[in-house]
């Protein structure tokens, strides 16, 4: 199995690749309140993971990756334009170690950000045609990507509503498999249609991420607890109070003395909740064993999510199974 260091090398050369056709599409204009802060926002070290996967998925159907090109940006850029508002929702000060672009520039200005970047992806998904992708590939690029936007708004809107409540753990698991299955995915979707993977094929890609999607968002949830997710704290989702699987698993076993003590803390505003609050939370966690469950969770879903590419080729199977370690593996 390859490593988790190939992997981002891998990702990383095929990354470079997208640089050109993101600055056909979004100019660099220094002093210009919409494409600076699209670009300051682009540059704040995201890995291009998603470009990459569209245009190795194309390559590994014997596809030609160049082909794949403007897809796999318009990946980057729909990832991207949810972040952007991810931030303002959550109310995040720090993206990647820097001010979020609403701490920087504003929230009218990121709101308007996120709008740019949105109808973006839909050029980008058009132009490729000039990459000579047939019209009716491109019309089903386009229907998965409007697709990809309204799931993830669905699960996004599952995921906020949540807060203030004790969801149950079926709960957390429609709400994730919603916000991350398509989104996940589709870079790899679109990449392997470009490639000429046959439609069984596309739909077992899916079934995977049906599984890989929520194994990752509970890889995300651990990894906010362990190593942080380059948002300037460790255990930022205990103060958003988000209803992470790890959450909804202490709840349901421990005292209800020591729910209502966790709960009015999760349900404190993010600038209230203190460093001591968050200790707390995260002994509960560790007295019943929540993130060892958590993890146990994760790798069941990526055990169902490996069992349902089986039937692909070789080549795009071994994509994913190192997608697969990647996602849940992974240290930032």
């Amino acid at each position: 199995m390859i490593s988790i260091e190939d992997a981002e090398k891998a990702i990383a050369e095929k990354g470079k690749l997208i640089d050109k056709e993101l600055e056909k599409f979004l100019p660099k204009r220094k002093g210009d309140c919409l494409y600076e802060a699209v670009w300051y926002h682009m540059a704040t070290g995201g890995k291009r993971i998603r470009p990459a996967l569209a245009i190795m998925a194309c390559e590994s159907v014997g596809g030609d990756g160049r082909k794949a090109i403007p897809f796999a940006s318009a990946c980057e850029i729909l990832h991207n334009w949810l972040l952007v508002h991810d931030d303002i929702e959550d109310g995040d000060e720090v993206r990647r170690n820097q001010p979020t672009v609403w701490k920087k520039y504003g929230i009218p200005h990121a709101i308007n950000v996120g709008d740019l970047m949105s109808q973006k992806v839909f050029q980008l998904v058009l132009d490729s045609r000039q990459a000579k992708v047939d019209d009716e590939t491109t019309m089903k690029l386009l229907e998965l990507m409007a697709d990809t936007a309204v799931k993830t708004a669905e699960g996004q809107a599952m995921d906020i509503g949540m807060r203030g409540k004790e969801p149950s753990e079926k709960e957390y698991m429609d709400m994730v498999t919603g916000k991350t299955a398509y989104y996940l995915m589709a870079p790899i979707m679109g990449g392997a249609m470009i490639g000429g993977a046959g439609k069984k094929d596309i739909e077992r890609i899916y079934e995977f991420g049906k599984h890989a999607g929520p194994a990752f968002q509970i890889a995300d949830d651990i990894l906010d607890l362990t190593e942080g997710k380059g948002r300037g704290e460790i255990g930022r989702d205990i103060k958003e109070g988000k209803r992470s699987i790890i959450a909804i698993h202490c709840l349901s076993r421990c005292t209800s003395g020591e729910k209502k003590a966790m709960l009015e803390i999760l349900d404190k505003n993010p600038c209230d909740t203190s460093a001591d609050d968050v200790r707390f939370v995260r002994a509960m966690f560790e007295r019943y064993r929540s993130i060892e469950y958590s993890k146990s969770k994760a790798d069941e879903l990526m055990e169902k999510a490996r069992r349902a590419i089986k039937p692909l080729p070789d080549e795009l199977r071994g994509l994913l199974d190192m997608f697969a370690d990647y996602l849940v593996n992974r240290k930032k």
